[in-house]
This record gives C-alpha cells, structure tokens and sequence, in this order.
C-alpha cells in the first residue's frame, strides 16, 4: 500500500508523520520525501480498511497536511520501472554495479548472455560471473570515457563496455557511484547492421520496381509506360496478372511514386480483399482520401458490387483539390470472360473498375529481367539475415532462366531463399532445387508429324542438358556434334 501526504515543507513534518504509524504497528517499508512537490511517501503492507480509515483521519489532522490520498506507486518506483523498462527495450545486455562491483540491476538478456536467473545475478560480486572484471582496482577518474574490453563467457565472445555512473553533490562535485556495462555480441551486432540497412531505405525499396535492372523486357517496359501514365489519374484502375506475379508490389510502387508527385501527403493506401468489403464500407468512400486497393475483387459480396457500381457512376467526374479524393484500384488474376462469366461479377461495376486497365506480366514474359530479378531478391535477403551474397554460375543461371516460373515472383523468392540456406558461396544447378516443370513439352506426336516431335523432343532435351553445360562449345562436346550445329539449334529453339 501507498499513500501520498501532500504537507507543508518544514523541519519535523516526516518525524511527525512517522510517528503516527508507531502506535498501529504498521511497518514502514518505504518513505520518500517530494520536496519540489511537497509530498511525502509512505509504503507499507495493506491493513484493515477501518485501521487505514483511522490512520487517515490522523494524517489529515496533522498541522501542516493538506490531503492525503492512496496512490499505486511512487515517483522514485515510477523512474525505476520506466528506466528498467527502457534498459530491457535495448538490444545489448546491460549490468549496473556499485562502487565494489556489486550487481544492483540487470536486464533479462544480460542475464541471458552470462547463463543465470536475475535473481541469482543480483547483489553478488560481477566478478563471480564475468573473470578479469575488478573493481577493487578501478581508478575511476582514468576511465571518464568508458572501457572497452572483449571477453568470452560460455563460449561465445563478447565486447564488454563500461561506462562509470556520477553523481553531483551539492557542490557540484561528481562522485563515482558505480557503473554501466552493456554486453554486446557478434550475432547481435550483425542483425543491428541488417535493420539498419533495411529501416532507412524501407520506403525506398519499392522504387527497386521500376529499376532498370528488372524491367530490360518489353512486357515490362510497356507496362511501366502504361502504368506511369496512369498513376496521377483518379479514375479507377484495374490490375489484371497471375498468381505471384507482384500486383500488390507494383500498387504500393505506384502509389508512392503518386504521393511523391502530390503536394497533399496525407492520403492513404489502404489494402483489403474484396470479402471483407461490405455495404457500410462503400458508403464511407466519400470521406476517404487516397487509394483503396480491392484484392481478387471477383468474391466482392454482390451487395457491395451493386453498391460500388452506383457509387462510381454517380461519382463526379473533376473534383477540387479541396475535397477528399478516393481511387479504386482493382487486383485479379482473371481475364474479362471469366470475371463475369464464371465468377458472376457485375458487368456494370467491371466496365466502371478498367477506366484504366494494366496487365502485369509473368515471369516467363520477363526472361530478360530474371537476372535482376534474383539479383535484387538476394540482396534483399542477405541484408535481412545478414549473409554473404552468394555468387551465381552460368549454369546455375541458365537452369533458372530455363524454368517456367508458374509460381512467378513468389515462387522465384521461394527458391532463392532456400538455395541461399544452404550457405554455398557460389551456387551451381545441383544447388537448386526445382519442382517438375509443368510447362516442359510433352512427349507425344504433335499433329501427326514425326519430324515436328522429334524437334520438341530435341528442344526438351538440349533444354534440360544446356545448364549442365552451359557453353554451345562445351555442350556440342557432350552430344557429339558440331559448334555450329548447337549453336543453330539453341537460336531455332530459343534456348539462352
């Protein structure tokens, strides 16, 4: 229990507080005294709530007390949690001692680093658990600035750094009153290094969409004209690709590219798939400024598409830069036919959904991006867990680029991440491991030709041979035939 007497500042005042507590038998456990408040504090176990009504009425009378009234902690208790609390948030351990290396705080990874319980940590000599540490020795004016110093404790190195405490007195003279000593590690050290290159470029690594290095294909290139020509537009658009292609990506790439040509930025990108969307969520489309982004807008309950329909016919066509401005941007992986046809979508709300239509294009479309493409995936991944960036050979390269990719982005990060697992520092085609290709060219007679499926049998197997030999020289020496002869057959069959 704690109470907070509010009292005037006077010599005496605690010693008569204090005293009023003797006669109850209560065991004062904590006092602290406010000065700058005019506060006393008084911590003690709980009693009787006619006791405490009792000792109340004693307090209030006392001369020079203004109120009394039970609180839950006190000042010094409030800054000690919040200084614990702060310590725990950092991402090093960290130990306070006093003047004779006495632990006096520790915080839980701390006590992880030295492999014991906090509460075997505390009170005892540091030097039972850290060897080399003395304080006995310690001339505290010589390290003003802190020490700096690598140790191992269970097998794992550390960097210890200390940092002495000082405390003025009322002359202004700093007395030394312990230390502060962070315990760093390797692991530690290099996940910091990891979010540091990650958190202050979070933002700007959408950009890397539209980076040359991963829109060389024509596919890409005429999407990206389309897609910039359309992104300061406020008339709905609709994002039509496969499965794993990277639509979410490209809004998010898109919008900011929008926000960065507005003066406004407060406008939202808001994501949500199409059945959680309902009637009420339309209606508030007049207050909302930004982007709402509808993924696989097919399964939008058939309430909602009446609704969205209306709502966007009715929508005026110009608008002031005055009012809150909401565009719609649509998210399938369907064409016009099957939209309407098989999944039942209202033909009014689709014709109002492509005012403005893109269509992202698959991985196989993009074969001349597919280096870029993994290239940028791996640094991606290799800053987030911090490792080296593995180096690729040919033909570890030429079996990525010769797979279909039906899973497009997400399947080509899928297995980069678990190729880069397997910690090789260059991958070779055994590295990879790939599902059957479904798109690999079935071995039956194709239109009643003999000839014609011997060349899709050819195709198939110099497909398959060429990352094992990744050179038309080397590959010719394999099947036994002539340079050219290879060489005219990869150009026929559109093999590298």
């Amino acid at each position: 229990m704690r109470l907070e007497i509010q009292c005037e500042d006077r010599i005496g005042m605690v010693r008569e507080v204090l005293d009023l507590f003797v006669p109850h038998q209560i065991d004062i456990r904590l006092i602290e005294a406010d000065t700058k408040n005019h506060c006393v504090y008084c911590g003690f176990p709980d009693i009787e709530f006619a006791k405490l009504q009792q000792l109340l009425g004693e307090l209030r009378r006392l001369d020079g007390v203004k109120d009394v009234k039970r609180v839950v902690f006190t000042p010094s208790e409030r800054e000690h949690n919040a200084l614990h609390t702060l310590l725990e948030a950092l991402p090093d351990g960290v130990i306070a001692v006093d003047l004779k290396g006495i632990i006096t705080m520790a915080t839980d990874l701390a006590a992880q680093d030295l492999g014991v319980p906090i509460a075997e940590l505390l009170y005892r000599p540091l030097q039972q658990f850290i060897k080399g540490v003395s304080f006995a020795k310690v001339t505290w004016d010589d390290i003003v600035n802190g020490v700096s110093k690598r140790i191992r404790i269970r097998n794992k190195a550390l960097l210890l750094e200390m940092k002495p405490i000082f405390v003025p007195d009322e002359c202004g003279k700093s007395n030394p009153a312990g230390s502060v000593i962070h315990l760093k590690s390797q692991a530690r050290l290099n996940r910091q290094a990891a979010n540091f290159k990650q958190a202050p470029n979070a933002e700007n690594d959408l950009a890397q969409y539209f980076h040359a290095e991963v829109s060389q294909s024509v596919a890409m290139q005429n999407m990206l004209q389309r897609a910039k020509a359309f992104v300061n537009r406020i008339e709905p658009l609709l994002i039509e690709g496969e499965a794993g292609s990277g639509k979410r990506d490209l809004v998010q790439a898109l919008f900011q590219h929008w926000q960065g040509l507005q003066f406004d930025q407060t406008g939202q990108l808001i994501i949500r798939h199409a059945r959680d969307i309902g009637v009420a969520d339309v209606k508030k489309l007049g207050h909302f400024n930004g982007w709402l982004v509808i993924e696989e807008i097919e399964y939008l309950p058939a309430d909602a598409q009446v609704a969205l329909a209306n709502w966007l016919t009715r929508r005026p066509e110009f608008s002031t830069s005055f009012e809150s401005l909401c565009r719609v941007v649509s998210l399938t992986t369907h064409s016009e036919s099957r939209l309407t046809a098989e999944h039942g979508l209202n033909k009014t709300l689709y014709f109002a959904l492509s005012s403005l239509f893109l269509r992202v294009p698959s991985v196989r479309e993009r074969r001349e991006d597919l280096a870029g493409l993994i290239r940028q995936t791996l640094l991606a991944y290799t800053e987030r867990y911090g490792v080296i960036l593995p180096a690729i050979s040919k033909g570890a390269l030429l079996k990525l680029s010769l797979y279909s990719w039906p899973g497009n982005l997400k399947e080509l990060q899928n297995v980069c991440l678990q190729t880069l697992s397997l910690n090789k520092k260059e991958w070779q085609p055994e590295d990879i491991s790939l599902p059957k290709d479904d798109k690999a060219l079935p071995l039956v007679l194709v239109e009643d030709s003999l000839e014609k499926t011997m060349k899709q049998f050819e195709a198939a197997l110099l497909k398959t041979l060429y990352p094992k030999h990744p050179s038309t020289r080397r590959l010719a020496k394999a099947v036994g035939v002539s340079h050219s002869a290879i060489a005219n057959k990869l150009k026929e069959y559109g093999i590298g």
